[in-house]
């Protein structure tokens, strides 16, 4: 009898979870069908290209009428391994081609913008000015530039997104008494070139190419002549010509940032180099500076935004 019981009772049971999920459908939200509906969507951009991982933009979506009682959006990724989406907030995760689409959640309108993530090709740009004598070659653009005129990116030394501010609260240690302790990720680095963690150069061109040690600088200086001149696009800088077999790079006086501001552009370059300051200066790292009035080496506070001249190993 018991067992009979124990059963019915399991019996019962399955029919009740099965009567469940029988019950269960998809929750389908319950649109205002007095308000004002919605006729279209539109998006600011059609299209996005980006340079750099991890970069962003924005996308702005606009449903149609102004009025529409439900404003909700749906954003989708084609292709979320080379661009993700959040609320139009677009993001670049690897190189590729993706398309991000808006939808309205009522009506199902939609609008879609195109994304373009296309590996710079770099190669091109490595010119062999110093010959036999060199293992490298050098950049015939600044980092994150296109043409030889053109400044290209600014970064804090060590870091590898550009910021539209540079000071000590945005930098990686926030506190220049801080650099060279246990709470600095780059208190055992000695020269960072090459590596992938803060050299943006090898972490964004890669296939050898890195940021030049001061070593480096100083043997194209010493080895070139530096004239002041203006390139095609008419800004300013040096041409550093090898005498013995004529070629050149052109160097821009990019200016710099410090702050929110881009200070001195046409006036003075100032350009990280890999290699840190002294030990006893923890807080700074080298860079090359020059001006109409010559060039120098000099040591200034890591978190300033400078212009980076890439090398390639040969």
């Amino acid at each position: 009898m018991k067992r009979t019981t124990y059963i019915l009772a399991a019996i019962s049971l399955f029919a009740a979870v099965v009567s469940c999920e029988k019950k269960t459908e998809p929750y389908v939200p319950v649109l205002n069908p007095d308000g004002v509906q919605v006729t279209g969507i539109t998006l600011d951009k059609t299209s996005i290209k980006f340079t750099e991982k991890k970069e962003t933009a924005i996308l702005t979506a606009t449903i149609a009428p102004a009025d529409a009682s439900e404003t909700r959006i749906l954003w989708k990724s084609s292709d979320e391994s080379v661009a993700k989406v959040s609320n139009g907030v677009v993001e670049a995760v690897n190189y590729g081609v993706a398309t991000i689409t808006a939808s309205t959640y009522a009506g199902g309108f939609s609008a879609s913008c195109a994304v373009d993530f296309s590996q710079v090709k770099v190669d091109s740009r490595a010119l062999d000015i110093l010959g036999d004598s060199s293992p490298i070659y050098w950049s015939t653009v600044n980092y994150g530039a296109e043409a030889p005129g053109e400044f290209g990116a600014f970064l804090s030394w060590a870091e590898i997104v550009p910021k539209s501010e540079y000071t000590w609260d945005t930098y990686m240690v926030p506190f220049a008494s801080w650099c060279g302790t246990d709470k600095d990720p780059l208190a055992n680095e000695a020269i960072i070139s090459g590596n992938e963690n803060y050299d943006v150069v090898a972490a964004r061109w890669g296939d050898g190419w890195r940021m030049p040690t001061a070593a480096e600088v100083a043997t194209l200086a010493g080895s070139t002549v530096w004239t002041w001149t203006s390139s095609d696009e008419g800004t300013y800088g040096y041409k550093v010509e090898n005498p013995k077999n004529g070629r050149s790079i052109f160097i821009p006086v990019a200016g710099y940032y410090d702050g929110e501001v881009h200070a001195h552009a046409g006036a003075k370059g100032r350009y990280w180099t890999a290699s840190p300051a002294s030990s006893e200066n923890a807080y700074s790292a080298t860079s090359l500076d020059f001006s109409s009035d010559g060039f120098d080496f000099n040591e200034h506070s890591r978190y300033m935004g400078f212009a980076i001249r890439p090398v390639k190993d040969k």
